[in-house]
């Protein structure tokens, strides 16, 4: 017995599908697993952003004549990418909050990028032949000019050059009110505190404490203190 049939048959058995008639049972499992399966390929949200999917794809259906798999696995990943692109906006309005107006440049390229491809998808299925979304193709296309103008033009604002190394790095945010500090930190490109391994040989702090502080394993600490330390205070 196949798993639809297995739903069918349970269906009947219960209080609220009593008065159903067989092919009205069927429409419901057929539903079903239509949904099962769309969840399935929503891989990587979580299940609120699932949900919202999946109404998503529920209108998109409703209001559009989709027949054959091709636009409905195109339609899949048209809802996938709208999904994606709620996170990308939530992520940038924290960093946004977080970091006072530093908006992450490859988040917006992201979205960008993202946008083309679902007004691309939606154009493929048919869902763009109105006057309604013409003109939000051309807003849409005036947005992502005005977008890269101002990210040719200010491009330089975010290039500095590290006071140590006096190599220049490109910063994913303005830097016109930011002080410039040493790394404490950091040993070149190793994850290493001087100070931290002076209080661990000193034994004010365990090796888990200082593991603990810097997010890493003991193992971690072992060999940074036995192979740069020690070896740093010996010259």
């Amino acid at each position: 017995m196949t798993k639809r049939e297995k739903l069918i048959k349970r269906l009947k058995s219960l209080k609220q599908y009593s008065e159903f008639s067989q092919e009205e049972l069927e429409k419901v499992v057929d539903k079903k697993l239509e949904e099962e399966e769309l969840v399935q390929s929503f891989v990587g949200l979580n299940s609120i952003e699932k949900e919202k999917a999946l109404q998503l794809y529920v209108k998109y259906v409703t209001e559009n004549s989709f027949e054959n798999l091709a636009e409905k696995s195109s339609l899949t990943n048209l809802v996938y990418l709208e999904a994606v692109n709620d996170r990308i906006k939530l992520f940038i309005e924290k960093e946004d909050k977080e970091k006072n107006g530093a908006i992450p440049i490859h988040m917006v390229e992201q979205l960008i990028s993202n946008n083309e491809q679902i007004m691309k998808i939606k154009d493929q299925l048919g869902m763009l032949k109105n006057k309604d979304n013409d003109s939000f193709m051309v807003a849409w296309e005036e947005l992502k000019k005005k977008a890269l103008i101002y990210y040719n033009e200010h491009a330089g604002e975010t290039y500095v050059k590290c006071p140590e190394c006096q190599k220049i790095f490109r910063l994913l945010m303005k830097i016109d009110n930011l002080e410039v500090t040493k790394a404490v930190h950091f040993k070149g490109t190793t994850l290493y505190n001087t100070k931290l391994l002076k209080l661990y040989e000193e034994k004010r702090l365990t090796l888990e404490e200082v593991a603990e502080i810097l997010g890493v394993h003991s193992k971690y600490i072992t060999f940074i203190f036995e192979n740069l330390y020690l070896k740093e205070k010996e010259l």
